[in-house]
């Protein structure tokens, strides 16, 4: 209903523009009339004693034009008149169509402007993040070449480790090798020699008895009802082949003289003491017997028991 009546109102002014195009045009026409018959009236009165109907006609035409140009100047001040109530509806419409289009007009002058603070503000904010990113960047960057400064430092320590886990494994054969004691043994001899018992343990050397036969303060002895007793060599206080070579070399000639023999008992962490032992116990030249034990056995003598036969 509302575009139905707009339509009305565009036509009526339409016609209105109309009608006052013609009224105007009818005013310049009747303005070239008058202009056009001045001279002809001016010819009419000088030649009126002999054409006095020309004259009377020219009048008539002068008559009808003033009371046309009469009818069309009360038009104009009617259609001029705001009192008109014709006009009213129109004015009024036009008035609100002016508010109406100041109104869209400053509407859409603030959206613009707020469209303009938003895209300001969206720029700011894009530049904020690329500038938030851009750190990030850098921050990925400066922890991704830590990583692989540390990567490139566990990679040398791996390569460090493998190495001495090499040179490591190279010398845990060697130690191997060093106590595994080939021996090869004679057939051994008839005992009918009194037992002079050592243990090598520790690394070093541990006399059971001195030469007079008295217990040695560097082995504990825990006697038994039967007579027997077990011996445990206190570790730190036996003697060292190659620091004590001239103590022992004389201990074990002791040990050796008469009609006794020495009787090594031999654990696996001293093979390379008993080397060392055998050098002396050639130099002395006393007779030897070997019993070979486990790490963890344990030395329990007795008068009756077994002893190792002399090499």
């Amino acid at each position: 209903m509302r575009r139905k009546l707009h339509a009305n109102q565009q036509d009526s002014l339409d016609l209105l523009l109309d009608t006052l195009c013609n009224v105007f045009g009818g005013i310049i026409l009747i303005a070239c009339l008058l202009a056009m018959l001045s001279r002809p009236k001016m010819a009419a009165t000088q030649a009126d004693t002999s054409h006095p109907e020309a004259g009377i006609l020219a009048e008539k035409r002068i008559e009808m034009a003033q009371a046309e140009l009469d009818g069309l100047q009360k038009l104009r001040a009617q259609l001029q008149s705001e009192n008109d109530p014709s006009l009213l509806p129109l004015i009024t419409e036009l008035a609100g169509l002016k508010k109406t289009a100041e109104k869209l007009r400053q509407e859409k002058a603030r959206q613009d402007e707020i469209a303009s603070v938003k895209a300001k503000q969206l720029a700011r904010d894009t530049s904020s993040e690329i500038a938030r990113l851009r750190e990030q960047e850098q921050e990925v960057e400066r922890k991704l070449a830590s990583a692989n400064k540390d990567t490139e430092a566990a990679r040398q320590a791996q390569q460090a480790l493998e190495k001495r886990l090499a040179d490591l494994q190279l010398e845990l054969e060697s130690v191997s090798a060093l106590k595994i004691e080939k021996l090869r043994f004679p057939r051994e001899r008839a005992i009918n020699k009194n037992a002079s018992p050592i243990i090598v343990q520790y690394g070093q050397v541990f006399p059971v008895f001195d030469g007079a036969g008295k217990p040695m303060p560097m082995v504990r002895q825990v006697p038994a009802a039967d007579g027997s007793f077990t011996a445990f060599a206190n570790q730190g206080q036996g003697l060292n082949p190659n620091l004590q070579a001239r103590q022992l070399r004389e201990l074990l000639k002791q040990l050796g003289s008469g009609n006794r023999y020495l009787t090594l008992y031999v654990y696996p962490d001293s093979y390379a003491t008993l080397r060392e032992l055998k050098k002396l116990i050639y130099e002395t030249g006393v007779d030897y017997g070997m019993d070979l034990r486990k790490e963890q056995s344990v030395l329990v003598f007795d008068p009756k028991g077994a002893k190792p036969a002399p090499l």
